[in-house]
């Protein structure tokens, strides 16, 4: 691959201030098993060759910004390389790193300028066979033809949507953390609603992106083992996590969490992170609950100080439809109905689905069961949310026929 960059060259052997970056072109070599790092600048117009088995340190801690810097043992130097192409820049620090590592590094042929343009020439290359694709600031429209894509890294990007038709690709990883999201989400979900990501995607992190509640399309996604939501601005978790019933990691440390919903008491996760978040401060109902907090906005009265014996259709509709679990856009069904999918939860007893207009809201208090579980010090227990029916008669546990 060629880079086109500035290069800082620093010899380490004297004393050196403020060396001047040269307009530069970078590329690799292989001479039988040796792979040398080719300049051609102003200062090396024959082109320098620096061997890669020679690097002492890479230094990396700015490539997503299109800055790294390589230490050589023989010549005692750093070069310096920043350029405004960062894809160009990670990909290179990619292969420097799996070769300094020992891995096999197929070398592009590639002829070096006789001659450096004043003009900004930007390199892309693009390989729609490989299994993973680390995004730089934006979501690359490229994406949707790599049918083989099994990891895509949108992390710290403006990402205004998310194509439908990423999810028609078998992403077994996918990471959207640090990354801006837009103000109105009702499409940026519709990805969810393909059942091939459905299908295929077990590891979904999602930290420090703002959300205030989970988007309830993550429903559908049914073979999920990992969601991370950490340093987000979480303040309930709703019932229908309970329907993840692969998951095994989860992690929502530094969050707004006061309880947990029921259905998760029963589950033993490999890792737990509830750390950081509120579950040692006194309760005050209804102001900390999101069910009694919906009800005191609603102006739901329930009769005689109970629940309401009749369900509207309007609501068993809706359970039909989280019972299917047949992925849908939010486009597709009443704008009313998103926000009961945030309030409906299964009732503790008789594992039916309800709505806090029917139910009874209560809390019970212990710990959740983890291998690894990471909590605050000094929290010995945690306020979990339950629902139940509110005609204890009518309610019977369910027994499976076999």
């Amino acid at each position: 691959m060629l880079v086109r960059c500035s290069l800082t060259t620093q010899d380490l052997n004297i004393q050196q201030l403020n060396a001047r970056p040269l307009k530069s072109s970078v590329m690799f070599k292989k001479v039988n098993d040796d792979y040398y790092l080719c300049v051609k600048n102003s200062k090396y117009p024959n082109i320098a060759f620096f061997d890669l088995a020679m690097v002492k340190k890479v230094y990396h801690q700015f490539v997503a910004d299109g800055k790294m810097g390589l230490e050589f043992i023989k010549p005692k130097i750093i070069l310096l390389i920043d350029s405004e192409d960062k894809s160009d820049v990670y990909t290179l620090y990619t292969l420097i790193k799996n070769i300094v590592d020992g891995k096999k590094v197929n070398i592009a042929t590639c002829q070096m300028p006789k001659t450096l343009s004043d003009k900004k020439v930007v390199v892309k290359r693009f390989d729609p066979t490989a299994l993973k694709f680390v995004a730089v600031d934006r979501f690359d429209n490229r994406v949707l033809n790599m049918r083989h894509l099994t990891t895509l890294v949108l992390e710290n990007c403006e990402l205004p949507t998310i194509p439908i038709e990423v999810g028609s690709l078998p992403i077994t990883y996918l990471s959207i953390s640090g990354s801006k999201l837009p103000t109105n989400q009702d499409t940026f979900w519709n990805w969810t609603s393909i059942t091939v990501i459905c299908d295929t995607l077990t590891t979904l992190k999602m930290d420090s992106i703002g959300i205030t509640r989970l988007p309830f399309e993550i429903l559908f996604l049914k073979n999920l083992q990992t969601l991370s939501a950490t340093k987000n601005e979480l303040t309930y978790l709703p019932h229908f996590i309970g329907e993840l019933k692969k998951l095994k990691n989860f992690l929502v440390s530094e969050n707004l969490l006061i309880y947990f919903p029921h259905c998760l008491s029963s589950k033993t996760f490999n890792k737990l992170d509830l750390s950081n978040n509120l579950f040692l401060l006194p309760r005050i109902q209804p102001y900390d609950d999101h069910l009694l907090r919906y009800l005191a906005i609603s102006g739901i009265v329930k009769k005689d100080g109970c629940e309401n014996a009749v369900q509207s259709l309007y609501h068993l509709a809706l359970y039909d439809l989280i019972d299917n679990c047949v992925p849908f856009k939010r486009q597709d069904i009443p704008s009313t109905l998103w926000i009961y999918l945030n309030l409906a939860g299964r009732c503790r007893v008789c594992n039916k689905w309800t709505l806090p207009h029917y139910c009874q809201i209560s809390y019970t208090g212990f710990l959740p069961s983890a291998e690894h579980l990471i909590k605050d010090e000094g929290l010995f227990y945690v306020s979990w949310q339950s629902m139940s029916c509110g005609f204890p008669k009518n309610c019977q546990i369910q027994v499976e026929e076999f």
